[in-house]
């Protein structure tokens, strides 16, 4: 039950879990990886930190490669880890929609996005009743004292 309950429990500590679809962050992220995010501080736009960029369903994942104090606006440019050129425009604060804090690679990721959409919930579910009543064969043994 952890299993299906796991990924809305991060849900209620504010954090939540997206898988990259992209391979811009390589070879930091990597298609197919889930990314544990936290929401934002407020005081996000440093040199080197990567943030979710965007609003659901139209994220992204950068890293900030510069920052500038704008008067009363502090704004930052984002650059993908692959990519050779920074992404056009700058950003504000108010466009950080979470922090990275941990990924998720490999046999653990696909288990986990596997589970995070209803189609998976619900193979999970069919699979997991199909071995519960499934007929057990019959194992019997034999007294070995006794001849045939």
């Amino acid at each position: 039950m952890l299993v299906l309950t796991g990924p809305h429990l991060f849900a209620l500590t504010g954090h939540r879990l997206i898988a990259v679809d992209g391979g811009s962050m390589a070879p930091t992220y990597l298609p197919g990886d889930i990314v544990i995010t936290s929401p934002p501080t407020g005081d996000d736009l440093h040199v080197g930190r990567i943030l979710v960029i965007g609003t659901p369903p139209d994220l992204y994942t950068h890293r900030v490669v510069e920052v500038r104090d704008r008067g009363a606006t502090v704004v930052a440019r984002l650059q993908g880890d692959a990519n050779t050129v920074r992404d056009p425009g700058w950003i504000e604060q108010t466009d950080v929609h979470a922090i990275p804090t941990a990924r998720l690679t490999g046999p653990a990721a696909d288990a986990l996005g596997a589970v995070s959409n209803p189609i998976g919930r619900g193979a999970l579910v069919a699979g997991t009743a199909a071995l519960l009543w499934w007929p057990r064969s019959s194992t019997r043994t034999r007294d070995r004292s006794t001849p045939r």
